[in-house]
């Protein structure tokens, strides 16, 4: 199971190459006033050739659409240090601010472009969700990831992400697929329903993503198809990788416990078909803490738990499901 990278930085790297710093302020400056007027085809003119063999024309248009609509307008930099050509700014942005990385190559085209947030150490809002929740799906799926430590979950060591499950279904063949698994029809969790945890309002809605061959993945649209729904207390629950066309609900829709979103898929950053769900203490995920998500009943195996969080290669499933 890979990794799954939300928005916590957009990374674009090309060929590194030495540059004077007066040049790395001036494309700084130039992409600023670009990425402000939304022109993102200025931008992508502004990088090398190899940077743009590397990164096509649409993603990175994905990428600085999704990343202004969290951060807003880039209103100033500031000098930070540089290393072999590299310089580094402390970019403020409308909504936080970011690391940013510039090189620029001798023919004064941008050769490497990073965006990196800066550490935000403060705790989330809250630390456990209020509102009563059940399982998003039904019969028994498998916890690849959860729990507190890096061994059961590596998504603790990212804020918005620290009480993230990541659930397959894992079959009597103990895998998580049939026949050879290079088909997203292979896996046993590909397709299956996902259902609403409890009442809410749907705050985001991401759709039209394919979903991927399997072991191939999308870090351009790294949640994928998604649903993110809002608690009246407060609480923004993210269901990623949802299966392409599946999507049931809109933004502004009132969703009540149990009704059916979409199915569970492989868009986004994802190697294979699971659900990814987390609670965060906010709708802008660049700058959301995460909360850890807790179940009002789950059956672990045969045993039943109560306000039960489960962890790393728990069999989970409703009680009388």
């Amino acid at each position: 199971m890979a990794k799954l990278i939300f928005f916590a930085c957009v990374l674009l790297v090309g060929t590194i190459s030495f540059s004077q710093s007066e040049k790395n302020v001036q494309a700084l400056q130039q992409l600023q006033e670009r990425y402000n007027s939304e022109n993102y085809q200025g931008i992508y003119d502004m990088l090398s050739d190899s940077f743009q063999q590397k990164v096509p024309e649409a993603t990175l248009h994905q990428l600085f659409s999704t990343f202004q609509k969290n951060f807003g307008k880039f209103n100033s930099f500031e000098f930070v240090d540089g290393n072999e050509g590299r310089d580094n700014f402390l970019a403020t942005f409308h909504n936080g601010q970011q690391s940013v990385g510039i090189y620029v190559d001798g023919d004064d085209k941008i050769s490497g472009l990073l965006f990196k947030p800066v550490e935000n150490d403060a705790p989330a809002k809250f630390e456990r969700n209020t509102t009563k929740l059940q399982l998003p799906f039904k019969g028994e799926w498998f916890t690849f990831w959860g729990g507190t430590t890096k061994m059961q979950n590596y998504h603790v060591t990212t804020r918005v992400q620290k009480g993230a499950f990541d659930f397959i279904i894992v079959g009597k063949n103990g895998r998580s697929y049939e026949r050879s698994g290079t088909r997203n029809e292979d896996y046993y969790a590909f397709g299956q329903p996902l259902y609403a945890v409890c009442d809410a309002t749907v705050a985001q809605v991401i759709t039209g993503v394919e979903d991927n061959r399997p072991t191939i993945m999308n870090p351009s649209q790294p949640l994928g198809n998604s649903v993110m729904l809002r608690t009246k207390n407060g609480e923004y629950i993210v269901y990623a990788h949802l299966e392409k066309g599946s999507l049931a609900v809109k933004e502004g829709d009132v969703v009540t416990k149990g009704q059916y979103l979409g199915n569970c898929g492989n868009s986004g950053n994802s190697s294979e078909a699971h659900l990814h769900l987390h609670i965060q203490d906010g709708p802008n995920m660049m700058t959301a803490g995460g909360a850890r998500c807790y179940f009002e009943e789950v059956m672990v195996g045969d045993e039943l738990r109560t306000d039960y969080s489960p962890v790393r290669l728990d069999r989970i499933s409703r009680p009388n499901n």
